[in-house]
């Protein structure tokens, strides 16, 4: 019985995906299935209201809880408030093999020794902008090759040489 509900469930989704032109966009990005494309129209809606990408992460809750004491700020962790299921989603959407985010997790993890948690976190915010971005432009995602970030010589070497 419940399996049967499952394909029903599935089969309603792609009925939907094939209808809408945002979740046919959004799946443009390589990260971004028909699952995640679900559950970030439904609470985002329409794109023009909110101003800039920034805002759509603050929505969904991609915000960290700050901690004051006289003049010392902490940055903590992200709060547990908002859609848990989405923002699980949006996680776990950033291991997609071939997807642009990953080499800059790889990158920031491995060549940085930053925190695979808060890497991933901040990558997941990354694509909610992606998202946004792509939602409110109406075109399809064109995916660029992540450079990293270069060496500082190198950058003021180019800047010399094209002056």
């Amino acid at each position: 019985m419940h399996k049967q509900r499952i394909k029903e469930l599935k089969a309603g989704m792609q009925r939907k995906v094939k209808e809408d032109e945002d979740m046919k966009i959004l799946q443009t990005i390589p990260e971004v299935g028909t699952v995640v494309a679900h559950a970030f129209t439904a609470p985002v809606g329409d794109s023009s209201r909110f101003s800039k990408g920034a805002q759509v992460s603050n929505y969904i809750w991609f915000v960290l809880r700050l901690d004051y004491s006289g003049t010392i700020q902490h940055n903590g962790h992200i709060t547990k408030r908002g859609n848990g299921y989405l923002r699980g989603l949006l996680v776990q959407a950033r291991n997609k093999e071939g997807g642009a985010l990953r080499a800059r997790y790889m990158h920031y993890t491995l060549c940085q020794g930053a925190s695979k948690k808060k890497t991933v976190v901040s990558i997941a915010r990354k694509l909610t902008k992606h998202m946004y971005s792509v939602l409110l432009s109406k075109t399809a995602y064109e995916p660029r090759p992540w450079k990293g970030p270069q060496d500082r010589k190198a950058v003021l070497s180019n800047l010399v040489d094209s002056a």
